[in-house]
């Protein structure tokens, strides 16, 4: 079946099924309730598969001609199953950081469709930011003015997003005896809410004027963020990559740690801290004093999943450095399978934990976080 960007909903609800059964099933299994007598005042619905299949019928009831809006409704929480904690003594469930496992979940599923790489790339960044909005309103209703910073350069993405927020914040049952009726989950979150800011802002943002260069790769183990280092390097050779992972392999071997895991656990020891700290981390402050110094280029060679730790390297390199971002978007299913293919080549093991922690606290990076350059480098399906 060719599925592309503007298949009608019920079409798209078919393939999803047939493609993907586990993912359904585990959508129909996954509760947003505690237990039976425990149940989510916001998700009376319960499953995560009927709040979605809510959200989608409301795009197609509410924003029929926002093709992406349908995409991003339909695959914004696939990632709550992954996500999904039990909190015993509060007799409830959490979806903490779901929207960055969901993000990168959908990369897998979009790839088996026929749209082109911009819509992908478009649906994905929707998605991730589903649940931003919630952030930048107040008790009373007004936006807080750091939604325009945020969104600068992106106005099409931020009127799409209230598109599609207003679909998932009507997709639900409610309980109006627990939940306040003038809640701004449901009072605000209207498209029309957000036109003053939205019209304040523009597309694009380049400010790429200054003489030196720091380049802050974004993206989860086995990315191909080693792939794009090497082209970079031809371009400019003096650069300086900086590297956390290379330094904890380099003390480690020091220490007769023959592989990165060995070496990341062992210096993780409470009685190798001090070796962390007085060996990893100052030659790290070493080699960024002296790109500093000696005005290099630098390559942070990190994931750097969050904003704020993208926030502390653009912080060391504020003054006479244009800050661009390449942030590299490879499906989940793809992760684990580099994942072990590195492991049995290299020895060096990134644990399903560890990838889906890290998917949990991917921030979309923004023109607003100082960036006066964002790249997206979309990874294709490889089977």
């Amino acid at each position: 079946m060719s599925i592309s960007l503007e298949t009608s909903h019920s079409q798209i609800l078919k393939w999803f099924q047939l493609e993907f059964p586990e993912l359904t099933k585990s959508m129909n299994e996954c509760t947003h309730h505690f237990d039976e007598e425990h149940v989510n005042p916001y998700h009376l619905e319960g499953t995560i598969w009927a709040h979605s299949m809510l959200v989608y019928k409301n795009s197609e009831i509410f924003s029929p001609n926002r093709h992406h809006v349908k995409w991003s409704a339909l695959l914004h929480d696939i990632g709550k199953p992954l996500a999904c904690e039990r909190v015993e003594d509060r007799k409830r469930v959490r979806f903490i950081g779901h929207e960055g496992i969901s993000a990168f979940m959908a990369i897998d599923i979009l790839n088996k469709t026929d749209m082109s790489t911009e819509d992908k790339l478009y649906i994905f960044k929707l998605v991730s930011l589903h649940g931003s909005l919630f952030n930048f309103l107040k008790s009373d209703g007004t936006i807080k003015a750091d939604l325009i910073n945020k969104f600068e350069g992106n106005a099409q993405l931020l009127e799409d997003l209230t598109h599609q927020v207003r679909c998932d914040s009507f997709g639900r049952w409610v309980d109006t005896d627990l939940v306040d009726d003038h809640d701004p989950l449901f009072a605000q979150m209207l498209p029309d809410h957000f036109e003053e800011t939205i019209a304040s802002l523009g597309e694009d943002v380049y400010r790429g004027d200054k003489p030196h260069q720091l380049t802050i790769l974004v993206g989860p183990p086995c990315s191909d963020k080693s792939t794009e280092i090497k082209k970079l390097l031809l371009d400019d050779p003096t650069t300086v990559v900086i590297s956390r992972d290379a330094l904890v392999e380099s003390v480690g071997l020091k220490y007769g740690q023959t592989t990165y895991s060995d070496s990341w656990k062992w210096l993780k020891m409470k009685e190798h801290e001090k070796i962390e700290k007085e060996e990893v981390d100052a030659e790290l402050m070493k080699i960024v004093q002296t790109a500093r110094r000696e005005k290099l280029s630098v390559i942070i060679d990190q994931t750097n999943m969050s904003k704020k730790s993208r926030r502390k390297w653009i912080n060391q390199f504020e003054k006479d450095y244009n800050k661009k971002c390449i942030t590299f978007l490879k499906g989940y299913e793809q992760q684990l399978l580099c994942n072990k293919e590195r492991e049995n080549r290299e020895g060096k093991r990134i644990s399903k934990w560890v990838t889906l922690n890290m998917l949990k606290g991917f921030a979309l990076p923004m023109y607003g976080e100082g960036f006066d350059t964002i790249e997206y480098k979309w990874i294709p399906e490889r089977f």
